[in-house]
């Protein structure tokens, strides 16, 4: 009996978690950003499928409380947002920024990449790794080329869960990076996570 019951709430589960054409519905964990006029969209499902990806997602790690720990307070935002249709387009984006008393809600969050840093060109088989001592914002479309861009993060609601991965907030990201052309690119958009 206990089987039969488990059975059936897993199907109503699962056929409750899909929309009429049977892909997952999403989550209110969302993010929405506006590139060169077109909407991209990351935006986590209700039901995380094995290999389902795990974005956006917010943490915030707040100050050490023990001397061996090397780290800043901060928190960091993800992203992988996408374009919908048959040739989805995408890119990711991550926002770390060191804190010192928490969040504060309405402040914009200043983000200037280092200098001669705002491009970096990744070799086959090479790492780059950041610099976790100052604030970043780093974009890529091809896990070849870094962008670092110049722009901030403003947070409307936060609330850091008493766990790094249990952060939620919600707020405007706008930034810009370089482009192929010599120009600037302009990414602006909201999160709710």
């Amino acid at each position: 009996m206990r089987t039969i019951i488990l059975f059936l709430t897993i199907i109503s589960i699962g056929l409750y978690s899909c929309d009429k054409n049977g892909n997952l519905l999403p989550s209110s964990n969302k993010l929405e950003i506006q590139k060169d006029g077109i909407t991209y969209v990351d935006a986590r499902h209700i039901i995380l499928t094995p290999g389902a990806p795990n974005s956006p997602f917010l943490t915030y790690n707040p100050p050490p409380t023990d001397s061996y720990q090397q780290y800043k307070e901060n928190f960091t935002l993800s992203a992988s947002p996408y374009t919908k249709g048959e040739n989805p387009k995408g890119f990711d984006i991550t926002i770390y920024c060191p804190v010192n008393g928490g969040v504060v809600l309405n402040k914009k969050y200043e983000i200037k990449p280092n200098a001669g840093k705002e491009r970096i060109q990744i070799e086959k088989g090479n790492r780059y790794f950041d610099d976790w001592d100052n604030a970043f914002i780093r974009y890529s479309d091809n896990d070849k080329i870094y962008y670092y861009g110049t722009g901030y993060i403003m947070f409307t609601h936060f609330d850091d869960g008493g766990n790094p991965s249990n952060a939620k907030g919600s707020g405007i990201i706008e930034f810009t990076i370089p482009n192929e052309n010599g120009g600037r690119t302009s990414l602006k958009g909201t999160f709710t996570l």
